[in-house]
């Protein structure tokens, strides 16, 4: 038996926007996303895989992967990491009931207490979650 030939196309997924855009595998690279602008390298959206977590598992990931992407903000390179993080957990908190990261959390709580004030601090500067 013979193989079928690989795909002559590949769809890449963008990690900011979450849009998927269909490329030829012989074509012009894309030097970023249609959608959004993105210059992030994307992600294969056929290359997918199934975890299994409990939510406190999960929520200790989102938890500590938005704060560090919070932290290297500021560092050349890191600039986008705020963003892809928040668009990954935005896509998985629409798979479970949980909030996945602190400005989530904070949200949630925001809106179960409307009349109430929430401050966070980060290295000591006041920040808005």
């Amino acid at each position: 038996m013979h193989e079928p030939p690989p795909p002559t196309t590949v769809r890449l997924l963008c990690c900011h926007c979450r849009a998927i855009t269909e490329v030829d595998r012989e074509g012009e690279p894309l030097t970023s996303c249609p959608n959004c602008g993105s210059t992030a390298v994307p992600a294969d959206a056929n290359d997918t895989v199934t975890v299994t977590l409990t939510k406190h598992e999960l929520r200790i990931l989102g938890i500590w992967a938005s704060n560090y992407a919070e932290s290297i903000k500021d560092r050349p390179g890191g600039e986008d990491s705020p963003r892809v993080i928040y668009g990954i957990l935005d896509h998985l908190g629409t798979q479970t009931d949980v909030a996945l990261s602190l400005r989530q959390e904070l949200a949630d709580l925001r809106a179960a207490l409307p009349n109430s004030s929430v401050t966070v601090y980060r290295n000591g500067e006041e920040t808005d979650l």
